[in-house]
């Protein structure tokens, strides 16, 4: 790729803002009311689908970025993507724990377990400590865990492109393995008990995007990729109550349909086609929502909404604008220049 291709999408950014807000609506869930239909709460339900979108994009940037550097500069490649995602999410961590014991006054072993898995961002291999810390932090293991190994993923893809196809398999058996070997009575950690190998296939959906625009393998000459996406994503939205979910063949080809067919189509079309959707998720107010998302999806649920609900309101729709705004403030004034501070000492000639 050419050093002079674009590398900023403005409508990829306000996407992100959709996806938080969307995780958002999920764990407050504003139709639990027994009054409001059921197909609204059924719908609700899934907007945990906020996370596979991130997925999906993690997948697609780092591969259209990085793909074709030969050879990647691995530990520039690592601190950059430290340098995005640690700063933030290790001074809430470490609010959470301080808080924790100022109002508990309690410190034990188990807390200290929970405290290294939680700044080590591993806690997710675990079912015990899943939702330690920062409770929605689960999703950075998962990150984690593909920022290290994808550089050695696109080796193999340039050797030979159907690993496309055979590497997202072979880690979910992987996977899949290791549940069953540690699922006995015995282990109370719980390793890899919540199934979180599906995930794979949401990063290769888009690795596989990136690869094929590379490659200038998708051309479409009208505007349709975008509604096609879109249209999707809806009809899983309202959909998915409705199929069949107790066996893993059912959750895979959700996860499957959902990611290649819904959101990697969307993402093509926010990048190349001029609808009103790439004009508003583009606008300079989703791209500023955008880039503070992450702060938000670190804060929207956890004790500074608690401390909201407590000592400010407890309407929901106050809360989430609160949210925003300070998610703004926190990635204008915190997390961007941290960001650039790592970038630049790290990144430096002289390291």
């Amino acid at each position: 790729m050419s050093t002079q291709e674009k590398l900023f999408f403005p409508a990829l950014t306000g996407y992100r803002a959709i996806a938080a807000w969307m995780i958002f609506v999920f764990h407050f869930m504003p139709f639990r009311n027994p009054s409001y239909p059921d197909f609204a709460k059924r719908a609700v339900s899934t907007f945990h689908i906020g996370v596979e979108m991130f997925f999906v994009l993690s997948g697609f940037l780092i591969t259209y970025r990085y793909f074709n550097e030969r050879p990647i500069n691995f530990k520039k490649f690592m601190v950059n993507r430290v340098a995005r995602i640690y700063p933030m999410y290790f001074l809430l961590t470490a609010l959470f724990f301080v808080i924790y014991y100022f109002q508990s006054n309690i410190w034990n072993t188990e807390k200290t377990i929970e405290a290294i898995l939680s700044f080590t961002m591993t806690k997710a291999l675990f079912s015990k400590y899943y939702f330690a810390g920062i409770a929605q932090g689960w999703t950075l293991t998962l990150e984690e865990m593909f920022y290290i190994t994808a550089p050695f993923y696109f080796i193999l893809i340039r050797k030979n492109k159907w690993f496309l196809l055979l590497l997202p398999i072979v880690l979910f058996a992987s996977g899949n393995f290791l549940k069953n070997l540690t699922n006995v009575p015995e282990n109370s950690w719980g390793f890899l008990q919540y199934d979180f190998y599906f995930n794979i296939f949401e990063f290769f959906a888009g690795i596989t995007l990136a690869y094929l625009t590379l490659k200038k393998r998708i051309s479409f000459s009208r505007n349709w990729v975008t509604w096609f996406g879109l249209s999707i994503i809806i009809l899983f939205i309202f959909g998915k109550g409705y199929l069949p979910h107790d066996t893993k063949f059912s959750q895979l080809a959700e996860v499957i349909f959902l990611s290649f067919f819904g959101i990697a189509p969307l993402l093509w079309g926010l990048i190349y086609e001029k609808t009103i959707i790439q004009e508003i998720l583009g606008s300079r107010i989703f791209v500023l929502l955008g880039k503070s998302s992450y702060v938000f999806y670190l804060i929207h649920k956890g004790f500074i909404p608690v401390f909201m609900s407590d000592y400010i309101t407890d309407n929901k729709l106050v809360i989430f604008v609160l949210l925003n705004v300070l998610s703004v403030l926190m990635f204008t004034y915190l997390e961007e220049p941290l960001n650039h501070f790592i970038r630049k000492k790290f990144n430096s000639k002289k390291m």
